[in-house]
């Protein structure tokens, strides 16, 4: 487990040295939101680099110093950490990057997932570090089964970001031998191997890695442990950070056995489950990660039996209700109307505020009415109109907006090809997202209908004060750095 962290920052003057848990969770109620979900994409992105077109946006390196009951990160220190802020964070976005420092690392001892500690079967290790918790080592959650269909079913536990929790899915098909064709496994806790393997009679014949995104891949190896006799089939475009040249024995514990390049319908290599479950793939856009051109794929699935489009990050529906997964505790957090206000009752309705908000902070950022308090550094109040914004964000079929605005913006053509032939070649009836609400009830028009955008960008456009303040920055950093890269 990680301590909380003590952090050092020189021409900020910003200097805490946390020793208290209580005061840790008033640190993570009022910081954390907003500049963890920005870290977390502003390194996915490749911001974070040596590569000089960033101007001064680097990271050199981090270096940690532990003592009995805390970490030391010194931040400003040119052979350390150092952002400049100058160039990255326009308008109200320095407020929240102050903070940035404050929530670099979580204790997992803090929320668990709405797991219960004491349940050895949802106890797991992160062998890898990621910027989820818990970072690295040891933790728990909590894994729910739900039978979508004839012979699919979904396994789902939370994805956490500081007090934000978002349901993260895996789906697991009973194939017409009696095996198992696992997408995306789950934290590797006891709990989660036993739900899939009482999916049906046989064992787990195939684990399958359909995106680049850590948190759909991280814990493949520990899969391929449990599954020894699986096979391995990937979306192309798997990479490594900042290591390039690492094995795929290394990160999935055994090499690939088959990459779904293209399409069943083009792709030559003998891939066992085609006659079941069909797939088209979508490069998306290409991004300088650490200085290398690097293409983010995303493969999505067919299953027949269901009529189930099986999709990673493309399209979601965030739910109005509370997730079951979601801790209360952290839902009153980030339900308060001032990060400066005590814990409210606990309540439905204030649980469902804190839901309403944090679906709004893992989608824009920095939303429109999270207004920092200019005189109070790490205080945030939300204004009145949030609940709008909520409203116009949820309960329909879209492309979430990271997804539209960063990932989806650089070649329009090439994801508009890719949408084609996912509505004109399969009939389905539901779509099975890796995050929110699944299954979602739809049809090939209403996937369509989801990339109206495409065609015209004020089509079913998000609010542009949403995005204005840290989604659209990033995005016009990382689309504007690549053209510059491409340019050189």
């Amino acid at each position: 487990n990680l301590h909380p962290l003590s952090v050092v920052g020189r021409s900020d003057e910003v200097e805490v040295l946390d020793q208290h848990r209580g005061m840790f969770q008033r640190w993570r109620a009022t910081t954390t939101p907003a500049a963890w979900v920005f870290l977390v994409a502003a390194l996915g992105l490749g911001l974070f680099s040596h590569d000089p077109c960033y101007d001064g946006f680097h990271v050199h390196g981090l270096r940690m110093a532990a003592t009995p009951r805390k970490k030391t990160v010194r931040l400003n220190n040119p052979n350390v950490f150092t952002i400049s802020r100058r160039d990255v964070f326009r308008s109200g976005m320095s407020a929240a990057a102050c903070t940035l420092s404050l929530t670099t690392c979580i204790n997992s001892n803090v929320a668990a997932n709405a797991a219960d500690i004491d349940n050895p079967k949802q106890m797991y290790n992160q062998r890898f570090p990621t910027l989820f918790d818990p970072l690295i080592g040891s933790s728990t959650r909590r894994t729910i089964k739900r039978r979508l269909g004839p012979g699919i079913w979904s396994l789902e536990q939370n994805l956490q970001l500081g007090p934000l929790q978002t349901p993260l899915r895996c789906v697991v098909i009973e194939l017409e031998d009696g095996g198992l064709w696992v997408q995306s496994p789950l934290a590797p806790t006891p709990e989660f191997f036993e739900l899939v393997e009482s999916c049906g009679s046989g064992e787990v014949k195939h684990v399958v890695a359909p995106s680049y995104a850590l948190e759909h891949k991280v814990f493949v190896k520990d899969a391929l442990e449990r599954w020894a006799g699986a096979q391995l089939w990937t979306s192309p475009g798997q990479f490594s950070f900042p290591i390039r040249s690492v094995t795929s024995e290394f990160v999935f514990g055994k090499g690939i056995d088959g990459v779904l390049s293209t399409s069943d319908q083009i792709d030559t290599d003998n891939i066992p489950w085609t006659s079941e479950i069909e797939y088209q793939t979508l490069a998306a856009g290409t991004f300088s990660i650490g200085g290398t051109d690097t293409t983010f794929y995303e493969t999505a699935f067919f299953h027949g039996k269901s009529k189930s489009l099986i999709v990673t990050d493309a399209v979601a529906k965030i739910g109005t209700s509370v997730p079951e997964l979601n801790d209360p505790d952290l839902l009153l957090l980030v339900s308060k109307r001032s990060t400066s206000d005590p814990q409210p009752e606990d309540t439905p309705e204030a649980r469902l505020v804190g839901w309403e908000k944090t679906a709004l902070l893992v989608s824009y950022f920095f939303p429109e009415h999270e207004e920092p308090d200019p005189k109070k550094i790490g205080v945030v109040t939300w204004t009145e109109g949030w609940h709008d914004n909520f409203r116009f964000l949820s309960d329909r079929l879209i492309v979430p907006p990271v997804v539209r605005t960063l990932l989806y913006a650089q070649n329009p053509g090439r994801i508009k090809e890719w949408v084609e032939k996912v509505s004109k070649r399969w009939e389905f009836e539901q779509i099975i997202p890796a995050h929110f609400d699944a299954p979602i009830k739809a049809t090939p028009g209403d996937f369509k209908r989801a990339f109206a955008f495409l065609d015209d960008g004020t089509i079913d456009a998000f609010p542009e004060n949403d995005l204005s303040r840290g989604l659209k920055p990033i995005a016009d950093l990382a689309l504007g750095n690549n053209k510059l890269l491409k340019a050189r």
